[in-house]
Formats: structure tokens, sequence, C-alpha cells
């Protein structure tokens, strides 16, 4: 109850207590066992107070009020299915008038426990909405079954013609009745489907189409007409294809041509919520095949702002026009603009991300946190805002039963209201209201047209540059947008205008290129090199190609438009990545995108969204998110390199951070995969306990060594912890676990390789597994150790020096490291490892280098990264089996640390080789950028080379040629 009332208030409680008392006098016999129950006592005054509807029922009749505490669920919530099993039980009648009054019987009855449920305090808003939505499912299916029996009777079933079958009508609810969010007096929208034309079977057959017409019309007059009882819902059929003079009832076939042809962009927006209430088990077919194709795009679709600011002005205009300032749905800040903002959204990413697909907006609102769609603050802003305004709606609505979003203008009214709303006074309720929508508002007009506004003047000064015209009028329209020198950008305008690409655009293609090019052109006004930034975005559209939505994401983000100029000013390589892959134009709306550096954090952020997107594609459209995810996780990482100064081990780090995710995610869906059909792999151990076995994932080279790059591959390999006799798996397929491992293996590597409409994942080498690729491709740890001890060669034992498991059970990721440490401690063979070492580095020199005269290979020539690399690695092998702490990193640089704090090498030495070796990084990096070969001029890095020649020649006793 509210704490302080006001007088208006308190009169009217006093009211509806004077009310009963006089009913109690008038019927003594009814109302006494009804007011026995403390908690109708209690409640009963300000229910009364807050809906004349529930007053005025229970005084005509208190057997209503009496069954509903008898058996009605007054007190508890209600069980799923127990509204159609009342209206089963209460709804008779034979003849149609009978069955009009008793369904309007029944919904009264309800109408009032779901409004005494509510204003008392004993239901959610969640369960009112869910109730009030039941309901309307239940009454509209029970009046579909009565009047299809009917019809049939009369004409027989109707039957496909080409199927033969029987035809059900399928009910959709649109609206608020499509979500489950149905509120108090709402109308109901619905629109009337049929699978099959063809005709009825009976002795007087029709045609189907006739059948559903006249069946259509039965269920609208059992609803809608008004009789003593009053009616059971206002049905809506405006929705239908063509609207007044279209068909009341459409087969599938009609309803598809309709949409493909006809279906316009706010007919999208109504499909959104569009729900079977009859028929159901046809719906997921017509879904996939016919709505889903016409609602959500597959690819992101910001042209939906365009269509929905077209809807808001229409609305606005409505609004005006009725003077609906003060109705909570219509109004600015209202309902309409909540849904509005959810649904756009919906509509942008839908088609990507199935989980937009819901209709209830309460389930989906907290979905757009994380999607790069809404701040959580503002999601927490709608939900409140969202919540209140439908209390305040429903509140509006249980006074007379009457459909109605306008706030009172009477001062009995609005105190009455307030005081449902659980507030003190009218002007405290205007507060808390006014308070709501103008938060909402403030969200609308930023999500809609906001991103237009925010172009920091550039587009107010010149909306659209027409490329049409003649070379001299727009070498004048570049002077006016602050170009300094036109010629070269007018030249490259004039390709661009002649170009198959802008031919190919359509109107509303050419419209947003125009737009886009006014604003680019302005912003070029302060570029370093103008001709070039703009040559490299529009290679970028011309990518884009007829994919004009990526030109409607940045007319509709100003900021994500700023921010595409920007690193086309700066890098050609990230310029070369957003034409390659258009779908990364979508980072730069992330405002995180600039301001925050990437972490592992944020990209397993980033992976645990993309996993939501997966659980319910194919492999392969699974594959093809995870490429997403790694372009845009890679994506931003350059970005941070290329403009914000990361440094190169940041960058190698952040770049293995997400080839390790993703090696864990694929793992994971490869083993989901197998275990499906070949059960979970099972060993017994020595003491005959059955246990589940693994398979890791062990990381070499560049991604063991935390070195990786832009485009490095990964060397992998894939061991498990299967032992004993009995080793199989426990599904209907079973198999052995040799051959389970081996299948989880190739599925692995086709997962991580396989081409996907953006490209593979990763190229993947597993030579480095014991025996090449002569051995198993997975095979258990204990045969790797016995490998690594009876027939590795030295160079396996170098390359186990960068080795580390990624992913797997930890368990047996520890079994490995154990046995990776136990093996360079006691199996490399130390006798003769400076001449193995050394001959294997003569033999890379001699057939790698690909330096000419005049060169220098920054990896394979003297001097270089692999002299240096060996170096580490000979010291790594001769000391760890007496110092084994120092083969805990598999990365050079903290290796070398190693041997420089265990005063193996002299920490000068140390410090020299680190230094050489991030500056020979740091170079190969550069290259890498820019495509080229690890190859630079002899003249480069000289003093670095010499020194590295001169430890080697030290350390191994042997002089070099210095190239």
């Amino acid at each position: 109850m509210t704490a302080s009332i006001s007088d208006t208030a308190s009169g009217l409680l006093a009211d509806s207590e004077k009310r009963l008392a006089a009913a109690r006098e008038d019927n003594p016999e009814e109302w006494r066992p009804i007011l026995e129950d403390a908690r109708v006592v209690e409640s009963l005054p300000r229910v009364w107070t807050c809906s004349e509807f529930v007053a005025t029922s229970c005084l005509r009749s208190p057997a209503l009020l009496a069954g509903l505490i008898a058996d009605g669920n007054l007190f508890s919530r209600a069980p799923e299915d127990w509204l159609a099993q009342e209206a089963e039980a209460r709804v008779r009648g034979e003849a149609e008038a009978d069955l009009m009054e008793s369904l309007r019987r029944f919904r009264k009855r309800h109408m009032v426990r779901i409004a005494w449920r509510d204003i008392a305090g004993w239901a959610t808003l969640d369960e009112t909405l869910r109730d009030l939505s039941t309901l309307a499912n239940v009454c509209i299916d029970l009046v579909y079954r009565r009047m299809y029996a009917a019809l049939v009777a009369r004409y027989g079933t109707p039957r496909g013609a080409e199927s033969g079958e029987a035809q059900p009508l399928m009910i959709l609810g649109m609206g608020k009745l499509g979500g489950g969010e149905l509120n108090y007096s709402s109308d109901i929208d619905l629109i009337l489907l049929y699978p099959e034309d063809g005709e009825t079977d009976g002795a007087r057959p029709i045609d189907n189409a006739e059948f559903f017409l006249r069946l259509g019309q039965k269920i609208v007059q059992q609803l809608a007409t008004p009789t003593v009882e009053g009616f059971v819902y206002r049905v809506d059929l405006r929705l239908r294809p063509f609207g007044d003079s279209g068909r009341l009832a459409l087969s599938f076939a009609s309803f598809e041509h309709y949409l493909q042809q006809h279906g316009r962009d706010w007919e999208r927006y109504a499909y959104v919520k569009a729900r079977a209430l009859t028929a159901r088990e046809q719906f997921p077919s017509l879904y996939d095949e016919v709505l889903r194709p016409f609602v959500y795009r597959r690819y992101l679709d910001f042209s939906v702002f365009e269509s929905l600011r077209d809807m808001k002005a229409m609305i606005a205009r409505e609004v005006e026009r009725r003077e609906l300032k003060d109705n909570v749905k219509l109004g600015p800040g209202g309902i309409r603009e909540i849904e509005f903002i959810v649904q756009a959204f919906q509509l942008i990413r839908g088609g990507s991300d199935r989980r937009l697909q819901g209709k209830e907006l309460r389930v989906i609102l907290p979905q757009l946190i994380g999607q790069r769609l809404l701040r959580e603050d503002a999601v927490r802003d709608l939900e409140a805002a969202y919540a209140y305004l439908r209390v305040l709606e429903n509140r509006l609505q249980q006074w007379n039963d009457e459909q109605t979003h306008q706030l009172p203008e009477d001062p009995v009214a609005r105190e009455r209201l307030a005081f449902a709303m659980h507030v003190g006074s009218w002007d405290e309720l205007v507060a808390q209201t006014n308070a709501h929508r103008q938060r909402v508002e403030r969200y609308f007009t930023q999500t809609v047209f906001g991103p237009q506004e925010r172009t920091d003047g550039i587009a107010s000064l010149e909306s659209s540059f027409d490329l049409d015209v003649d070379a001299s009028e727009r070498a004048s329209m570049l002077i006016n947008c602050g170009v300094a020198d036109p010629e070269p950008i007018n030249s490259r305008l004039e390709e661009l205008r002649n170009s198959t690409y802008y031919r190919r655009l359509d109107d509303t293609g050419r419209r947003r290129l125009r737009d886009l090019l006014a604003r680019i052109l302005r912003m070029l006004a302060s570029d370093a090199a103008p001709t070039t930034t703009l040559a490299r975005v529009l290679r970028i559209f011309e990518m884009i190609g007829g994919r004009t939505v990526y030109l409607a994401l940045l007319t509709e983000n100003a900021a994500a438009l700023r921010r595409l100029v920007e690193l086309c000013a700066h890098s050609q390589f990230l310029a070369d990545q957003i034409a390659a892959q258009p779908l990364l134009l979508d980072e730069l709306i992330d405002e995180r995108f600039i301001e925050e550096a990437p972490s592992r954090a944020q990209f397993a952020a980033d992976l645990a969204s993309s996993r939501g997107r997966m659980q319910h594609e194919d492999p392969e459209r699974q594959v093809e998110i995870l490429r997403q995810f790694q372009s845009a996780a890679m994506f931003r990482v350059a970005v941070a390199d290329l403009t914000a100064g990361l440094p190169l081990m940041k960058v190698s780090d952040r770049l293995t951070d997400i080839a390790e995710l993703i090696v864990q995610e694929t793992l994971s869906l490869a083993w989901a995969q197998i275990t499906a059909k070949h059960g979970v792999p099972r060993f017994v151990d020595e003491r005959g306990e059955s246990h589940m076995a693994h398979m890791i994932v062990v990381a070499y080279g560049k991604l063991g060594g935390l070195e990786l790059g832009y485009g490095s591959d990964l060397d992998l390999v894939f061991l498990h912890d299967s032992v004993g006799e009995s080793q199989r798996t426990d599904g209907e397929q079973s198999v052995e676990n040799t051959v389970f491992f081996q299948r989880l293996g190739q599925r692995l590597v086709h997962l991580l390789t396989v081409h996907t409409a953006s490209g593979r994942l990763y190229e993947v080498d597993t030579r480095l597994r014991p025996g090449g690729n002569k051995g198993l491709l997975v095979q258990s740890v204990a045969a790797f150790r016995e490998y690594e001890f009876q027939e590795a060669w030295t160079w396996e034992h170098q390359s186990l020096l960068r080795a580390r498991a990624i992913a797997g059970d930890p368990q047996v990721c520890e079994q490995f490291e154990q046995a990776r440490i136990e093996v360079l401690r006691n199996a490399v063979r130390r006798d003769g490892l400076k001449h193995e070492v050394r001959k294997m580095r003569e033999r890379m020199r001699e057939n790698l280098s690909k330096a000419r005269e005049g060169q220098f290979d920054l990896k394979q020539d003297a001097g270089g990264i692999a002299d240096l690399e060996f170096l580490v690695q000979f010291w790594m092998l001769e000391w760890a089996d007496r110092y084994p702490e120092i083969v805990t990193f598999s990365d050079n640089i903290r290796q070398l640390e190693s041997l420089g704090s265990g005063n193996l090498v002299p920490q000068s030495r140390v410090d020299f080789l680190v230094d050489t070796y991030r500056k020979y990084r740091q170079r190969m990096h550069r290259l890498a950028l820019d495509g080229v070969k690890n190859v630079v001029s002899d003249a480069e890095f000289v003093a670095e080379r010499r020194g590295v020649v001169e430890v080697w020649q030290e350390v191994m006793r042997e002089a070099g040629d210095l190239r």
C-alpha cells in the first residue's frame, strides 16, 4: 500500500468500502463467505477503487468473485495449461448465440481475476501480460475449433489440391498478442492463412478460399460482436496483405508471393511479432521459408532506420492531429518508441544472430547489451520505462475495461490513477511518468536520428555531392568542400562515375553514395594525402558493390564514417582488411574501438556472444561465425597496432589470445559433433576404474612461442590420455578410442581450415607430431613421451622448447607439461649436441635464405633471427638437465631472461640478444603488414648482425660469414 495518499484517494477508498457495506446489507448470505477470507477483505477496497469494471462485475454477480476464491486461482499464479482446461469446462453452447454469451462470461471471469491479482500486487507484470495473452489465445483457439467443426459439418473438410490433406486455418497473432505481452483492454491483430488451395470434401463442396473466408467471418463475429455481456475482443485484420481491400484469408503461396512482391518496410516490423495461435505445427516451415527471409536479412541492415524515421514521422503527425501528446503509447517517449528501438535493432542484426529473432520485448531488450547496440545503462533505463509504462497502461484500462492510453484530464480520475500507481499525488505521478518518457525519447532520438545529426557540422554544409555533373562544376564543389587541390581528386571521382560499380548502383545506392561523398570530402580537407585516402575509401565502396546497406551503416553512423576515413588515411593494410571483409565496418560503430586497447577478456566476452549465436546453427555456419569473430578481433589488434602504437609483443600476445580462443572453441565444436555420433571415449585403468578420455591441443612454433603474426599458420600436435585394455566410446555407434581420436583430430583440423564465405580460420601444420606425416594424427601422451625418449631427433627437442598446451582438459595439459620437462631434462643427447645444432643451422642457411646480393634475410641469413633462436635453444638443451626451471617458458625473450637470471649466460649478452631480437621482430612485422618478404638491404642492422655472429662463433666454435 502507498505510504501517503491524497485526500481524494482516501475519499475514493471510503466510497469503495461504503459500496461493499451496502452490498453486504442487501445480500448478506452471498457476501458472508466471500468476506471470510482476510486477503479479500484487505485487498478489495484498493481493487474496487482502481477498477470500476471489477467492482461493478462483483457487485452484479457476487458468485463470480466467490467462484474465483473457491477454484479460480485468485490467490496463486495459474498453471500453464489451466486456462485452456477452464475454457473447455465452462464455455458451453451448441447454438452460436449461446456460445457468444458463454464465451463473454468466461472472459469477464478471468479479466476480473487478472485485474484483481495485478492491482492487489499479487502478480508480477510478466505474469499479468502472460495471463492476458494466454486468455486471448484460449478464446481464439476455442472459437476457431468450434466454428471449424460447424462449417465442416455443413461443407465437409477443406483439403489441399496437391496433398489431399485436411487444411487448417493458421491464425497469426500480431503485435503484443504475438509477443505474449497483451495489455489489459487491447484489441487483437490477427492474420488468417491456410496452407493450400483446394475444396471441401462434403456433399456441398466449396473451394478452400470460400471456406476459410466464412470461417474467418464466423471467428470475428464470435469474438467482436457486442451483446448484453459485452464482447470478447475487438479484432483488427488490417495488417493482412493489402489491408482492408485484401482477402480475409490467404493461402501460404499467396501470402509468400505478396511478401516477395509487395511487402513493405513497416510490415517487416509487424512480422517480427508474428506467432501462430492455431495450426502451430505448420508454423516452423512457414517461418523458415517465408517470414524469416522477409523480416531478417542475412547481412547487417542499417537501412531500417530510414523506414523507421518515416514511420515515426507519420505517427508524430497523427499524434499532433489528434492531440495525443499525453498518450502513453503513441506520444513522445511512449511505449511505441521503446518497441521501435528494439525492433529496429532486431531487424539490423537478427539475420546474423538468431537470438534476436524473438518476439517478447522484455526478453530481447537485455540481449542488446554487448551487441554493440545499446549501452547497459540505456537498456536498464528502457527496461524500467517499459515496465512502468506497461503498468500505467494497464491501470488506465483496468478502470473501465476500456482501450485507452490517454492520461486523464478529470481531477478525480487523476488522483485515482496516482493511487493505482502507488504514488501520493497526481503531480508526483506526472513527474515519474515524464522522467521515464524523457529518457525514452532521448534514447529513441539518439538511436534513430542522433547518428545523422552528430556530424560535427559536416552534413549541414553540403548534404549531397552529385557525381553526375560535369568536371568543372565538380571542381567548384570540391573547392567548396575545402579541398585545396581539387584536380587529382576530381580525376578519381571521374573514374568512379565511369566505373561499373557506379553504373550498377540503384537509385537508393546512388543517393547514399552522394550523401557519404559530401561528408567524406569535407573530412579530407585537412588530410595530408587526400587523394590517397579517398582512393582507399572508394576501393572499399567498390568492393562492397551492390550491398548498399553498408553505405547505410556509414550514413547512419557519423562516428563510424569518421573512423573509416581516419583508418584509410593511416594505413593501406587496414583499408585492405575492410575492403576484403566489409563486415568489419560494423566494428567501427563500437565506441570501445578506439577508446580501449584490445584484451583477452574482451575477446573472450565477444566470443561468448558469438557462441550464443552458434547454438542453433549448422556446422558450416558455426565456422562462419567464428571466422567473423576472428576477423573482427584481428582487425581491432591491427588498428591498435597501427594507430595507437600497441607494442609488438602485445600485438603478438593478442593475436595469440585470438588463436587460442578459437582453437579452444573449435575443439569444443569438434568434440560435440563426434561424441554425438560415437558417444564419449572411456578407458579402464589398472585398478579397473572407468574414466572419460580427453584430447588436448599442443601449440608449437610461433603460436607456442607467443610470437604469432597476422598471417601466421598454426603448428599443432594432438594428444590424448586414453590407456589400458578397454578403450571404447559409450555411444550406440561405439568405436575404439584410437579411431575416435583420429576422427576428432581430423574434424578439428577441418573446422580450422575449411573455406567459408569470408575465408578460412587458419592454415594448420601437424607435421611436428611424433613420426611426422607417417605418425598417427592423434597420439597418447604416453606414446609421445616414449617417442621423445627413444626416437626423436635433436631438432624435435628444439621444437619442444617452444611447445605448450593451449586447449583441452587441464589435467591432461599438466601431464603433457610434466612429460615435456622430463624429456628436455633427460632425453636430450648432450654428447654431440653442439654438432647437431650447428649442422641443422648450416643446412637451413643453404636452403632457406631468400636474400640476393646486397640483401639480408632477417630470418635465415647469418646473424639473423634463426641464429639467435638456435643459440637460445642450444643453451636451453645444454643446461635443462641441471637447471630445469629455465624451460618453464616457451618464448625466446623469457627463455633468454631465464638464462641470464640463472647466470648461465652473461647478462650483457642477454640484454644485447633481447634488444636485437626485438628489433628484428619489429622490422619483420612491418614488412609483413606491407605484404613483402623478410628481406632488407644489407646496409641495415650491420652492428646487430655482427654481434650475433660473434656470439655464434664463440659459442658454437664456428666462423660465420656475414652477408
